[in-house]
């Protein structure tokens, strides 16, 4: 409770803003490495989920479609909606490699 009172998660505040860097710049090869220097600050299970959608999800966008691929079979089912995402990635993923 006090958590989401005074300010809530340090990762997801920082994945946040530099996914919004990453929506203006492009530069998908950058925003991996800054995403992966975030890794120390993962608490929960939630968290490390949508680290590794957006690790799988910026590795697509270089073009590395096996990475991407392995990591996205990898990520524990959450809730409906997440798991939406998750597959939409998963589909885009696999019309590539066909």
């Amino acid at each position: 409770m006090f958590r989401r009172l005074f300010g809530g998660s340090k990762f997801l505040k920082k994945m946040n803003t530099l996914m919004e860097v990453y929506s203006c710049s492009h530069n998908a090869a950058a925003t991996y490495k800054e995403l992966v220097q975030l890794a120390p600050l993962l608490k929960t299970e939630g968290e490390r989920a949508l680290y590794e959608l957006n690790r799988a999800s910026l590795l697509y966008d270089m073009k590395d479609y096996r990475k991407a691929a392995d990591i996205v079979l990898e990520i524990p089912s959450l809730n409906p909606q997440f798991d939406a995402k998750c597959a939409q990635l998963k589909t885009k993923i696999m019309d590539t490699l066909i």
